[in-house]
C-alpha cells in the first residue's frame, strides 16, 4: 500500500506564507510515495521541511464525499410516467418531491426574477458526471475550442487534450463519467434542466455544469488531486465551484488552489455528515474546505447528522475564525443519477449544491463581482434552519458590527518580563479585531470598562486611556475586518494582585452610524505574579520556598539545582526543566512541606521532556488543569533500578506522563514501590 507526501518548491517568502503572483500552477507540487509500510510519514515530513529549497512539506490528505444515506430509486421509465400537478408552471413529473426548492423560495425567485441564463459556470468537483443523462445533457459545459477542433490536439492550450466536458483526474482522461452516483446527484439539484417535462428542476434551469473528476468510485480522492481539479476549473472558466466533500485534514496545497480560484469564482462546501461541531472544544474539529472563512460551508438544516458550527456564522470562537456560514435542506433529497435515473440521497453533500445553483442565480440577478456582499446577503436574510434565496435577493444590507478577536501586548517599556502573559505591575495594550459581516459602515467606535465586580476590578487594575476609554477606527467594507492597532486600549495592573487573579472587562463596538446596534466581548484576563525560574544555570543553585514558573527552556548545565521544602513551580506555556553535561537536580521536600510540580493554565502540550529531576523525596507531580491543545505535565525521571529509593512517598497523578527505568507509569503510584505512605 502506498503512503505519499508532497513538497512544494518555490520561492522564499518572507511572510511564511503563499502569496503568489500569478495563479497557481501544480508544476512545483512534488508528490513522493513510498513503497514501505512501516514509514514513519510525519517523520519524513520534517525530514523534508528541513530542507531549505522546501517551502512546505504535508501528508496527501485524503477527502471523502461522506456517507451519504440513500433512498428510494426511481428509473428514467418510471420518471417518465408521473405528472406535476402544481400552482406554478413547472412540468418537471419529479418536482413536486422536491421540498428543498420551496422551502428556500428558490421557486418564487423563478416567478419573481429568472430560472437561469446560462452564464453561470459551476464546477462539479465530484466523482464524475453523468453527462449524458437526459435532464442535464442540455446543462453541460462544452469546451467549444476542444469540440470544434482536432482531436488529439490541444486546441485551447489549457494543458489537457480534447477535454469538451470537463476532465477526469482519476483516470488521467477527457471523460470525466459518474461511476458512483454521488456528483451526478450533485449536479442534478445545482442544475438540472427546468421545464422540459421529465424528472427534476434544477435550482438553476439554464447553467453549464462542468463536470470535474477528482474522486474515486469508492467516495476518495487525495488533497493534491482536488487541488488540480480546483486550478482546472479557474482557469476554464467557472464561476462557482461545488465541493460536496469533507475532511478534517487542512492541505495546504487545496488550500492555496481554492484562494487563487476564489479570485474569479465563489467555493461552495458541505460542511460533511460526522455531527461534529467545528469547536475550538473538546471533540470538536473544523471540516474542509467549508471551514475556511472564504469558502461557503453549507450544514443541512434539517439534519442531526452534519457538523455543524456552535457560534452561528456571525463570529468564531476559533484562533482561525473558521465557519460555517449557510444551512440548507440535505434530507431525503431527490435528484439524478446515472443511467438517466433518479435517487433520494441524504448528506450536507446535498445541501451544499441547492447553494450553489442559487448563487448561479444570485449572481446572474445582482451583476455583482463582490462575493462579500453575497455572503452578506444570504447569510443575514437566513432562518433559523434555511437560506432564503428570495429575502438575499430583497434584503437592503447594512452594517453588522462584530468583535472577532482580543489581542494582549506586554512589550512595553518598564515591564520587568515581555513574555506574552500578563504579570502585576505591568502595563498591557488590548487590540480589538472587529469586522463587519454585511453592508459598508460608517466609522466604528470602540470602548472598554470593567466588568464583573466593578469595585474588585478597579482595585487590581486601571484603563489609562483618555477618560471616555474609547477607540475609533475607519470605515469598513462588506466582510472587511481592523484592528485598533494604533489606538489601543491601555490598562496597567496592580503591583499586589495575587497570583491567578481573574480581572473582567467589557469591549465593546459599534457603528457610529447605527448607535443603538452594540456589540460586547466579556473579556476576562488572568494575571500572573509570580517568581520566575531562568535560564541557562551555569552554577549551583537553591531555590528557596515559594511559587515560581518556568515558561521557557531552562537548561542546568555542570550545575547543582537544591529545592526547598514548600517549593511550588507552574510550567506555563512551553516551559521546560532539562539537565546537561552531570548536572543534578534534587528536591527533597518532607511530610509536612512538600514540594509540588504542575502544569499551569497556559500549557502547551509541546514535543520534549517538560521536567529532568534526579531527586523527588515527598513530591506531587500533578497534570494541572486542561490547557491549549490540552497540554498537561510530562515527566522524566532520572534513575535505575537502585536508585527507586530516590522517589520515595513521591506522587505522580493520574494523566501525567512519566519515564522512569520502568517505562509508561502512569496514575497515582509510589515510585518507592514499597511504600505505603502517600501524600493524600
Amino acid at each position: 500500500k502506498m503512503k505519499a507526501v508532497y513538497a512544494a518548491k518555490a520561492a522564499a517568502n518572507p511572510n511564511n506564507g503563499y502569496s503568489p503572483k500569478e495563479p497557481l500552477t501544480m508544476k512545483n507540487i512534488f508528490v513522493l510515495k513510498t513503497s514501505n509500510e512501516q514509514e514513519n510519514i510525519l517523520q519524513l515530513i520534517q525530514q523534508i521541511k528541513d530542507d531549505p529549497n522546501v517551502e512546505y512539506a504535508e501528508p496527501n490528505y485524503i477527502y471523502g464525499i461522506d456517507d451519504f444515506e440513500v433512498g428510494e430509486i426511481i428509473t428514467a421509465e418510471e420518471a417518465a410516467k408521473m405528472e406535476s400537478s402544481l400552482v406554478i408552471e413547472v412540468d418537471d413529473p419529479l418536482y413536486p418531491s422536491q421540498t428543498n426548492i420551496t422551502a428556500t423560495n428558490i421557486d418564487d425567485v423563478w416567478e419573481q426574477y429568472t430560472t437561469g441564463d446560462g452564464s453561470q459556470v459551476i464546477a462539479i468537483l465530484d466523482t464524475g458526471v453523468d453527462y449524458n443523462h437526459p435532464d442535464l445533457e442540455a446543462n453541460i459545459w462544452i469546451n467549444e475550442a476542444e469540440l470544434n477542433g482536432v482531436a488529439g490536439y490541444d486546441d485551447d492550450e489549457n494543458g489537457y487534450i480534447d477535454d469538451i466536458r470537463g476532465w477526469d483526474f482519476i483516470n488521467i482522461d477527457n471523460a470525466p463519467l459518474d461511476d458512483n452516483m454521488h456528483g451526478t446527484h450533485v449536479a442534478g439539484i445545482a442544475g438540472a434542466v427546468g421545464n422540459n417535462g421529465i424528472g427534476i428542476a434544477g435550482a438553476a434551469w439554464n447553467v453549464k455544469l462542468m463536470p470535474i473528476k477528482v474522486f474515486q468510485a469508492s467516495g476518495s480522492g487525495s488533497s493534491n488531486t482536488i487541488a488540480e481539479g480546483v486550478e482546472y476549473a479557474s482557469n476554464n472558466g467557472a464561476t462557482i465551484l461545488n465541493m460536496s466533500f469533507a475532511s478534517f485534514g487542512a492541505s495546504f496545497t487545496l488550500k492555496i488552489a481554492l484562494e487563487n480560484a476564489y479570485v474569479t469564482a465563489l467555493l461552495v462546501s458541505a460542511s460533511g455528515n460526522n455531527g461534529t461541531a467545528i469547536g475550538p472544544c473538546i471533540g470538536c474539529k473544523p471540516y474542509y474546505p467549508a471551514a475556511y472563512t472564504f469558502v461557503i460551508g453549507v450544514e443541512d438544516g434539517d439534519g442531526i447528522y452534519d457538523n455543524y458550527d456552535q457560534d452561528g456564522p456571525l463570529f468564531s470562537g476559533h484562533p482561525a475564525l473558521l465557519n460555517y456560514e449557510l444551512k440548507a435542506p440535505g434530507s431525503n433529497i431527490i435528484s439524478t443519477s446515472p443511467n438517466g435515473g433518479y435517487v433520494y440521497l441524504t448528506g450536507t453533500s446535498m445541501s451544499a449544491p441547492l447553494v450553489t445553483g442559487s448563487c448561479a442565480l444570485y449572481n446572474q440577478i445582482k451583476n455583482t463581482d463582490n462575493k462579500e456582499i453575497l455572503f452578506g446577503d444570504f447569510i443575514n436574510s437566513s432562518n433559523d434552519n434555511n437560506f432564503d434565496l428570495l429575502a438575499a435577493l430583497n434584503t437592503d444590507p447594512s452594517s453588522i458590527i462584530r468583535i472577532i478577536q482580543v489581542a494582549f501586548d506586554d512589550d512595553i517599556d518598564g515591564n520587568q518580563y515581555v513574555d506574552g502573559f500578563i504579570n502585576a505591575g505591568e502595563t498591557v495594550n488590548i487590540f480589538s479585531s472587529v469586522r463587519n459581516f454585511w453592508g459598508t459602515s460608517g466609522n466604528i467606535q470602540m470602548a472598554i470598562e470593567f466588568g464583573g465586580n466593578e469595585l474588585q476590578n478597579e482595585y487590581y487594575a486601571s484603563i489609562l486611556n483618555i477618560t471616555d476609554y474609547t477607540s475609533s477606527l475607519p470605515p469598513l467594507s462588506n466582510y472587511a475586518y481592523n484592528i485598533n492597532t494604533t489606538d489601543p486600549f491601555t490598562i496597567e495592573i496592580n503591583e499586589g494582585i495575587p497570583h491567578n487573579t481573574e480581572v473582567e472587562f467589557i469591549i465593546s463596538a459599534w457603528d457610529e452610524d447605527l448607535p443603538s446596534q452594540i456589540d460586547t466581548y466579556p473579556l476576562k484576563i488572568n494575571i500572573k505574579n509570580i517568581q520566575k525560574i531562568v535560564g541557562p544555570i551555569n552554577n549551583d543553585i537553591i531555590i528557596y520556598p515559594g511559587s515560581y514558573a518556568i515558561d521557557e527552556m531552562v537548561t542546568v548545565n555542570e550545575a547543582t539545582v537544591t529545592i526547598k521544602p514548600g517549593v511550588t513551580i507552574s510550567f506555563e506555556n512551553f516551559g521546560r526543566f532539562k539537565k546537561l553535561n552531570n548536572s543534578l537536580i534534587n528536591a527533597i521536600g518532607t511530610k509536612d512541606s512538600i514540594i509540588e510540580f504542575t502544569r499551569g493554565g497556559t500549557g502547551y502540550d509541546g514535543d520534549g521532556t517538560v521536567l529532568q529531576v534526579d531527586n523527588c523525596t515527598w513530591c506531587k507531580i500533578s497534570k494541572g488543569y486542561n490547557t491549549i491543545n490540552g497540554g498537561q505535565l510530562s515527566i522524566n525521571l532520572t534513575t535505575s533500578d537502585s536508585d527507586l529509593n530516590n522517589f520515595s512517598y513521591s506522587q505522580i497523578e493520574t494523566g501525567v506522563t512519566c519515564s522512569v527505568a520502568y517505562s509508561n507509569i502512569q496514575g497515582s503510584i509510589d515510585l518507592r514501590y514499597n511504600a505505603n505512605t502517600y501524600l493524600y
